[in-house]
């Protein structure tokens, strides 16, 4: 009896042990026949938006139910954005069209946005603007209307990512011409990042609005000061990386890769957890839950993960 407790002691501290080293998957979303290229959580976390290579949506609720598809795009959905009041929401598509959506699922606005495809969309942080880009290297600010403001011409590649920093004041551009771009939200150019050796995937403001984060093909998330200059760099993927996060807390980054993994870091650059050892689809999206508890990962079989966050 002594032998049999200590054996079965010994394996539960192997499963123990083994869970700490190897998050695991706590739910998958499914409901996409293609590749999903982008994933977004409404403020609130009440709902979740997908966009597919399946040339449709999927408003999901927090349960993993659809509550209904959208099938108003006639190619991929590249990207998608929930208001911050929750009350909206945006597809932006290959078919050269963002659609700006009520919250039921009825359409508010469709919005020729790009020559060739666009290929990124978000709201402000107080709701009052939309910010696209995409295949004419375009970056254009609109009104939540979606009238057209202004653009921020310069890039020439397709802009990847556009986002706000957190007082709405400056935007960062991410392109596949290798650098990423600051800008006044006035149009005058702040400053370049020239230091990625391949297209700039990701880039993005810190909720602190003190730096930013690039993530590149070039298998590299970079962070930076205001002033451009590089703070700290986070090597470990050994593909592609396709997207770069911060947390809430700002505390913690999340990166997602063609290697067929997503990786946990803390600011300083020290490697925390990898997210699918076992798995190897690429992932092609990756973002924090709001409520902190998990790292949420679309890839190319078709799914989006809900893998179990590290006590931190």
């Amino acid at each position: 009896m002594k032998k049999f407790i200590q054996l079965l002691s010994l394996i539960l501290l192997v499963q123990i042990t083994v869970f700490a080293q190897s998050s695991i998957i706590s739910k998958s979303f499914e409901g996409h026949t293609e590749t999903i290229y982008a994933i977004a959580q409404s403020p609130n976390g009440k709902y979740f938006l997908s966009g597919s290579e399946d040339d449709k949506a999927i408003l999901w609720d927090e349960n993993g139910k659809i509550i209904f598809e959208i099938n108003a795009h006639n190619r991929s959905v590249n990207d998608v954005a929930f208001s911050p009041d929750n009350q909206s929401f945006i597809t932006a598509g290959s078919d050269e069209t963002f659609i700006i959506w009520n919250i039921d699922g009825t359409k508010a606005k469709t919005v020729m946005a790009d020559k060739i495809y666009v290929k990124t969309v978000t709201y402000s942080n107080d709701g009052k603007y939309i910010l696209s880009g995409g295949g004419d290297n375009i970056a254009k600010l609109w009104t939540s209307d979606g009238e057209l403001i202004r653009e921020f011409k310069g890039h020439s590649c397709t802009i990847y990512q556009a986002s706000f920093s957190p007082d709405n004041k400056s935007i960062v551009l991410a392109s596949c011409d290798n650098t990423a771009s600051v800008w006044d939200i006035n149009g005058e150019k702040k400053f370049i990042i020239d230091y990625h050796s391949s297209g700039v995937s990701a880039a993005i403001f810190s909720p602190d609005g003190k730096n930013i984060l690039t993530g590149s093909f070039d298998k590299n998330t970079a962070l930076w000061n205001l002033k451009g200059e590089l703070q700290t760099i986070y090597k470990g993927h050994s593909d592609e990386i396709n997207q770069a996060e911060f947390s809430t807390n700002g505390k913690y980054i999340l990166t997602a890769s063609e290697d067929a993994t997503a990786k946990l870091w803390s600011l300083n650059g020290s490697l925390i957890k990898t997210f699918g050892e076992s798995n190897r689809v690429e992932y092609t999206s990756a973002i924090f839950s709001q409520d902190g508890l998990f790292a949420i990962v679309s890839s190319k079989n078709n799914t989006i993960d809900f893998w179990l966050l590290p006590e931190k």
